[in-house]
């Protein structure tokens, strides 16, 4: 996980800056950050739903049978696939959450009500 954590902030500051892209570009990288939220729940509930499963599995004796596990520690692939999923998807949530607040911030400052802007750059009149 530490490697992924580096490698991703290494990839994350080459990126151009927020505030450098116009309302388009913010548009599109927030329909982005969308999807990436969109799939990181997914994922996180996938593993959840997973090791719900293989926990059923082993403390419940099955689904309605009996079970063939011998010990509660025998821990079967559906549990591990299912903690990888979840600690995969959790961060991508976290990620896409983020990277959409600070988009709808910089989306914020093209919808200023009162004034007359084409492009961000424009004229505010107060009175």
């Amino acid at each position: 996980m530490l490697f992924f954590v580096v490698i991703g902030n290494g990839q994350e500051n080459k990126k151009s800056k927020w505030s450098e892209l116009n309302q388009d570009q913010l548009q599109l990288a927030l329909e982005h950050s969308k999807k990436t939220i969109k799939t990181g729940k997914i994922l996180t509930f996938l593993g959840i739903g997973l090791v719900s499963i293989d926990v059923a599995r082993v403390f419940g004796g099955g689904f309605g049978k009996k079970s063939n596990v011998s010990s509660p520690n025998d821990v079967g692939g559906i549990f591990v696939a299912g903690v990888i999923t979840m600690y995969t998807g959790i961060p991508v949530w976290i990620v896409g959450a983020t990277k959409k607040k600070n988009i709808t911030l910089e989306l914020a400052k093209f919808n200023l009500s009162g004034s007359a802007s084409i492009n961000g750059i424009g004229l505010k009149i107060r009175y």
